[in-house]
């Protein structure tokens, strides 16, 4: 009886563990300085700025996602990270927060849905969740856990990426692994996740290698068909109705970022090689070209693999680029997506950032003939290590002269973990970071905007000091109201303009 009892104490305690670990929590991210540390933070560094529009044309939108800017982390299936309407611009700037989970819940990419919703996949230590929100008080409508993993190193898998299709949907990869489409059903104050959709992958990814399969992502071509790519290397494409799947493997090679797709085909970056695909006639995924890049020695500080740490980005329908990991100085590589007959894939590189002190963990951002990338050399974080190299730097197209050439290069301002975004309406591009004037140990974190034409840095806006305020990899997102919303370690962060000025 008496080891009877302790057993059940023993239960009760981990089950009441359990239950406060995994307890839903409501209110603003709570700092972890005292007010009198927190009244020496800045608030506001900068000045306020007026609208420069960038004469640019905004990515074609995909007929079978959302509109671009509404549709995924890097805001279109291009992943080209900009927007065609303005952020913040510094005027009576405000800042409210929505705390997630007790210990992480990072809402790491959000998105608006036809209904004015903010939708957020939220990544905690048991698991991901799907998210509906009131995106002005930031109230939860809607939750739903759709993967459930314990997070290890950097090797996370599916619901981590989302994309909302043209029917408002949310169309992820679980680790099941599947394909899923979730939709919000119910009126007012009675909204609830529901699975429109589930194709199962297990048995086609184990014909072509039994084992645990992660998904990272997946998307559809301008066919309407899904094509889902995995950490270890096998790339797949399903039809509408999930009766058709084919996968194939890239030997030797692993894949550590997300999909791009144009018209052109769809783009993959292993970590030794970037790849144009498309779907053969008898419907198996098949390889247009392949065009080994440097991936370097070893994997350098702040890396999640060794290779490119950048998501494919393509630049309209005629180039795509990401970074290399090379020794010395790395490289920002641009491809032709749809090479003539006899032409090499590589249209140009270049090098940015200082030797050995350079690399980037996120996809570039791309308008007009223009890529901009950062610098993330260092960052090991999420609580250690969160600083990183300084580094921006924007590298322009010349069509004429097939070349490209280093527009500026900015060495002072840092974006540590930050998914970069552009506005093509107010000329600012927006990422994440903190600020030399703040005491080294102390998480101040600052949503920052730098002027796309110069490099140059525009303001700082503080979002919140302490842990929970560092964004981890967490995108930026731009709602057409002009607000700005961050994923942090403990939640969403949300910035707008009070006062709005649209012009000069």
């Amino acid at each position: 009886m008496r080891s009877f009892l302790v057993m059940l104490v023993l239960a009760l305690a981990l089950a009441a563990t359990l239950a406060w670990f995994t307890r839903n929590v409501d209110g603003p991210i709570p700092g972890d300085f005292s007010p009198r540390e927190v009244a020496s933070v800045r608030t506001f560094i900068g000045q306020p700025q007026q609208a420069r529009p960038i004469a640019a044309v905004p990515p074609e939108d995909h007929p079978f996602l959302a509109r671009g800017g509404s549709n995924s982390m890097h805001n279109d299936s291009y992943q080209s990270d900009t927007y065609s309407w303005a952020g913040p611009l510094g005027h009576n700037t405000q800042v409210t927060s929505a705390w997630f989970h007790p210990i992480v819940g990072s809402c790491v990419s959000s998105v608006l849905d036809p209904q004015g919703r903010l939708l957020s996949t939220c990544v905690t230590p048991f698991g991901v969740t799907l998210v509906a929100r009131d995106p002005a008080s930031l109230a939860v409508l809607a939750r739903e856990k759709i993967t459930f993993w314990l997070p290890t190193g950097n090797k996370f898998g599916g619901g981590v990426y989302f994309h909302q299709d043209h029917e408002g949907r949310v169309l992820l990869a679980s680790n099941a692994p599947a394909i899923e489409l979730w939709q919000l059903v119910g009126q007012g104050g009675d909204l609830r996740w529901a699975k429109a959709q589930s194709i199962p992958l297990g048995a086609a990814l184990d014909a072509i290698r039994p084992e645990e399969h992660r998904v990272i992502d997946v998307m559809p071509d301008w066919q309407g068909d899904y094509w889902f790519i995995t950490r270890s290397g096998l790339v797949g494409v399903a039809d509408r109705d999930g009766s058709d799947i084919a996968v194939m493997a890239l030997a030797g090679e692993g894949i550590d970022n997300a999909l791009a797709v144009s018209a052109q085909g769809v783009f993959v970056a292993s970590n030794h090689a970037m790849y144009r695909f498309s779907r053969s006639a008898d419907g198996r995924p098949q390889v247009d070209w392949r065009e080994v890049y440097d991936r370097g020695s070893a994997p350098k500080p702040g890396t999640m693999g060794h290779g490119t740490g950048t998501t494919p980005t393509l630049l309209g329908n005629d180039f795509v680029a990401i970074t290399d990991n090379a020794d010395g100085r790395i490289k920002v590589v641009v491809y032709r997506q749809q090479p003539a007959a006899g032409e090499s894939p590589l249209f140009c590189q270049l090098p940015v950032f200082k030797p050995d002190r350079g690399t980037s963990e996120n996809s570039l951002v791309a308008f007009g003939d223009s890529f901009i990338v950062e610098n993330n050399f260092g960052y090991q974080g999420p609580y250690d290590n969160f600083d990183a190299e300084p580094g921006l730097a924007r590298i322009d197209i010349d069509r004429s002269a097939d070349s490209c050439a280093l527009a500026w290069e900015n060495l002072e301002i840092s974006g540590p973990s930050s998914v970069p975004k552009a506005s093509l309406a107010n000329g600012l591009m927006y990422i994440y970071g903190r600020d030399d004037s703040n005491p080294a140990d102390m998480h101040a974190w600052y949503l920052i905007a730098v002027d796309l034409g110069t490099g140059e840095l525009a303001f700082k806006v503080l979002t919140g000091v302490g842990k929970k305020f560092n964004n981890h990899y967490g995108s930026i997102s731009i709602t057409p109201d002009g607000a700005a919303y961050i994923g942090t370690l403990g939640g969403i962060v949300k910035v707008w303009d009070a006062s709005r000025r649209k012009g000069p």
